[in-house]
């Protein structure tokens, strides 16, 4: 890849940090407060993979708000694709994360959100939030997850709770341009907030 051509990919990924925040947030249900690659965020959204020495990081974050998600925090990740390309690759490394993360801070992973404006592994969709997706994927990146090149010795050391607990904080969300719009006026955005803030008085 090229120098430009890098730089084309940030950018656009940058854009769809942005944008996911934005249709999050016109919930009225997120608090998408941590996105990357704004300074304060960098190291709320960083982990370290286990083996190999580098890390990684989601793309934004925060928290939820009212309901039954109310003050539960959240991880992630945006793919600014027209076509599904390569996601399905990414959504593979995405569960590798997730499991690295949760291991790590279960405390801030209430919920790992994968948004796109691409589906991808269509005939594979009703699999990809499965315990049983999460774990062959971990798997697939196991050297840096476990730091062993046997698939055998990655399948003895997987933490089956952890697995499960990752399944079950997964968000697929695939979006569009004309989705995007269709959402709440700021207006009565703002409405709602001025109730909830009024709940408290």
């Amino acid at each position: 890849m090229t120098r430009i051509e890098g730089e084309t990919a940030q950018a656009k990924g940058a854009d769809g940090a942005r944008r996911a925040k934005r249709w999050l947030e016109s919930t009225t249900r997120v608090n998408a407060q941590w996105v990357n690659p704004d300074p304060p965020a960098v190291t709320k959204l960083r982990f370290a993979w286990p083996h190999g020495g580098q890390n990684f990081s989601f793309d934004l974050g925060g928290l939820l708000r009212y309901g039954e998600y109310d003050g539960q925090m959240f991880f992630a990740e945006s793919k600014n694709y027209d076509a599904p390309s390569d996601l399905a690759t990414h959504y593979s490394q995405f569960l590798a994360q997730c499991y690295v993360a949760y291991l790590d801070k279960p405390g801030m992973c209430d919920n790992f959100m994968w948004l796109a404006w691409s589906p991808h592994s269509i005939t594979k969709w009703p699999e990809l939030m499965s315990a049983e997706y999460v774990r062959e994927h971990v798997i697939v990146h196991r050297e840096r997850v476990f730091g062993v090149k046997e698939k055998d010795k990655a399948e003895a050391l997987i933490d089956a709770d952890a697995v499960s607990a990752v399944a079950s904080r997964l968000w697929l969300i695939v979006l569009s341009e004309k989705q995007e719009n269709l959402v709440i006026s700021k207006e009565h955005r703002g409405v709602i907030e001025d109730y909830e803030a009024r709940k408290g008085d």
